[in-house]
């Protein structure tokens, strides 16, 4: 089954990007410290956004596949950007996360080598969680 996701994105004022999908609208910002107004997250924290709600969004879907009592899913993800590479000071760090770590807690009766394979899954089956983990081609052409 394939699912096709489009997105316009455009500027709005200052730099806050107002992103749309299907009916819905989200707002992307920067801190105050790029010169931004600190109204929404950043790409990079929309980057995992993504990734964090698609492992609680695929743990539910598997979960109610296999009829599995689930609940109280909570995901953390936290990782570290170097904005040399941005700033111009540096080339020698890669411009987005080092590494991202992604923190899983849910209540169910499962032992402990169960839900370690419930999770692993998990990971093979998320759209956002295989976009992240392996290399999207990505392709750009510029539109009059």
């Amino acid at each position: 089954m394939i699912y096709t996701v489009k997105v316009d994105v455009k500027e709005i004022e200052n730099r806050i990007v107002e992103c749309k999908v299907r009916n819905h609208v989200v707002r992307v910002d920067q801190p105050k410290e790029f010169g931004a107004d600190d109204t929404a997250p950043t790409p990079p924290e929309m980057l995992a956004i993504s990734l964090g709600s698609c492992v609680v969004s695929t743990i539910q879907f598997i979960a109610a596949q296999r009829n599995l009592d689930v609940g109280n899913i909570e995901v953390s993800v936290e990782g570290s950007i170097d904005f040399s590479r941005a700033m111009g000071v540096s080339d020698r760090e890669r411009a987005g996360f080092g590494a991202l770590k992604v923190g899983i807690r849910f209540d169910s009766g499962m032992a402990s080598r169960e839900k370690e394979d419930f999770i692993k899954t998990v990971f093979e089956c998320g759209a956002s969680i295989d976009n992240i983990r392996n290399a999207t081609p990505v392709t750009c052409e510029i539109l009059e």
